[in-house]
């Protein structure tokens, strides 16, 4: 599963418990346990500190699971291509139409 779930703290020297991180409710048919903000949430279940026993939170998928270490590439990766120089965006200056003084003046 792509999705990874951290609503619970797993902090306990125990390892029977976890610690619930935030308010988790139980669905209509009681099988999923989802954050009180979903529109399928009915119940609820936990409220943020509260222990949980650890098999209940292995049941609904609460807990993490460590994410595979990617494959390190072995081709590397093409260079950007230089971008294109932009077109000059200024209009060019219009023929200066000021009259020149006269020479016998």
């Amino acid at each position: 599963m792509a999705l990874e779930y951290r609503y619970i703290r797993d902090e306990q020297p125990d390892g029977n418990h976890v610690v619930a991180t935030e308010r988790l409710c139980l669905t209509e048919d009681q099988t999923r346990l989802v954050p009180e903000t979903d529109p399928a949430a009915r119940w609820l279940y936990c409220t943020p500190g509260q222990q949980l026993p650890r098999a209940d939170a292995e049941r609904y998928g609460l807990l993490a699971q460590p994410e595979p270490t990617p494959e390190p590439t072995t081709e590397p990766e093409p260079e950007p291509a230089a971008p294109e120089p932009a077109e000059p965006k200024a209009r060019a200056k219009p023929a200066d139409k000021a009259r020149t003084r006269p020479a016998d003046k």
